[in-house]
Formats: C-alpha cells, structure tokens, sequence
C-alpha cells in the first residue's frame, strides 16, 4: 500500500513538471486555454460553468510551490462578494470602508441590501498537502524537518500575497493563509491593493452579526470565458501589512 501511494505521488508531481513557471513579480494570466493544464468547467447544459488552471511559483527558498487556480459557481451575501467586472453587483467599496467606524455604519445601514444573496464564479487559488512536491510533503508531516522550520521559509510564507490584475487597472490582493484544514496554502480573501486589508474590529456590533465582515472580499467573476481569460496576476514577496 505504502509502495502504491509512493507511486501515485511520484506521477503526479511529474504531472507539474509540465506546468508553467512563474517568479515572484511576474504577471501571468491566471487563465488562459492555450496555457497546458487550463481546463473550462461546463454545467449540465453545455454552457460554460467555470475554469481551473494550474500554475507553479519558483523563489530561491525551495522547490516550486505547485498551485491550483479554480474558478466556480458560488452563491454568497453581497456584503461578502466584489465583483469587479460588473461592480454594482457585489459589495459598493469606497472611501467609507477605509475607517472602522464609517465602514460598521455603512454596512449596518446597508444590511438588508447586503443580506441579498449574489451568484458568480467564486475564485481560489491554493496548494493542497498532496501537491506538494514530495520531499516537501514529507517533510511537511515531520515536526523535526528543517526545511519548514528555516526563517527563511516562515518568512516566506507569511508575507506571500497574490495580486489580481483586472482590466482597466483595478487590482486587489489576498495574504496567504497557511496550513488551513487540509490545505497548505490558500488565497481567497482580496482587498483593494491601493489601501491594503480593510479595517476589522474584534467584536461585530450586534446588528452585523449575521453577514461577512473580514478585511477583504471573495471575488466573483462572470459566467463568460473571454471576460475571465482577461485576468492578470502576479504573486509578491511583501512586508507584514499589519505593521
């Protein structure tokens, strides 16, 4: 059994010996169908209904981190949701959102609008523990390994960020999230790039207890496979935004 699984993970890390290689810095299309390993989702009847690509990051600090990109069909309250290829469905960001105070009052008198449930493409990126290169899922299981405990790679990993690049010029970033459940690395929560996370407080006032308020926002994108191919991104090596 243990020789089975060796295998399987032997060809599947071969499998990502064939996928793109981005650097840190680099702007790459997240999507893209002359790409190798970018595949369209499509719904029972025939129309497209999603998209996932595959993408690996190379920095000097170790192997390349292999990366899984997903697009599909979510449902989520508007006050969770930006969708910035048509903005006025999703959450309305501006300059009240920059301040504690103004953005709890803009959401609470805006929370049954908010409450309203949006469909779209729920974007993800992420690295499961399998798809991890497999020395460094090994070592990753094995508290006494030193690859995961180097400063460099705690470093690394906690100041890793992807960049989202929409047409026009807009942009939102998501911090990685580490060793979640069972995934070793997740993107999935984007604030606007120009400002940084968005102001959270400790405790939700009351009235705000029943929506989503975090420091960033799901991006939705629209059910249309030219509009999604548009999008650009890049993964950054950043200091602590929190400081």
């Amino acid at each position: 059994m243990a020789h089975e699984q060796k295998r399987w993970n032997r060809e599947k890390e071969v499998s990502w010996n064939t996928i793109q290689i981005v650097h840190p810095g680099e702007a790459f299309p997240l999507f893209h169908l002359a790409r190798n390993d970018t595949t369209i989702r499509y719904s029972d009847d025939g129309l497209f209904g999603g998209i996932a690509s595959r993408i690996r990051l190379q920095t000097r600090f170790f192997e390349p981190l292999n990366l899984s990109i997903t697009a599909a069909p979510y449902a989520l309250p508007k006050a969770a949701v930006i969708t910035p290829f048509d903005r006025k469905l999703g959450y309305p960001l501006d300059q009240e959102d920059l301040s504690l105070r103004s953005r709890y009052k803009k959401i609470s008198s805006m929370r049954c609008e908010l409450a309203e449930v949006v469909e779209g493409l729920g974007l993800v990126v992420f690295t499961p523990y399998e798809d991890l290169p497999l020395h460094s899922m090994m070592g990753a299981f094995q508290e006494d390994d030193p690859l995961f405990r180097t400063p460099e790679i705690a470093s690394l990993l906690e100041h890793l960020f992807l960049t989202l690049i929409f047409p026009g010029g807009s942009s939102f970033t998501a911090r990685a999230v580490c060793n979640s459940s069972r995934l070793f690395l997740l993107f999935r929560t984007f604030f606007p790039t120009d400002t940084g996370p968005l102001p959270v407080g400790d405790l939700l006032p009351p009235d705000l207890d029943s929506l989503s308020v975090e420091e960033g926002f799901r991006i939705f994108l629209p059910f249309d496979v030219d509009q999604v191919q548009t999008l650009h991104a890049k993964f950054l090596l950043l200091p602590d935004l929190d400081t």
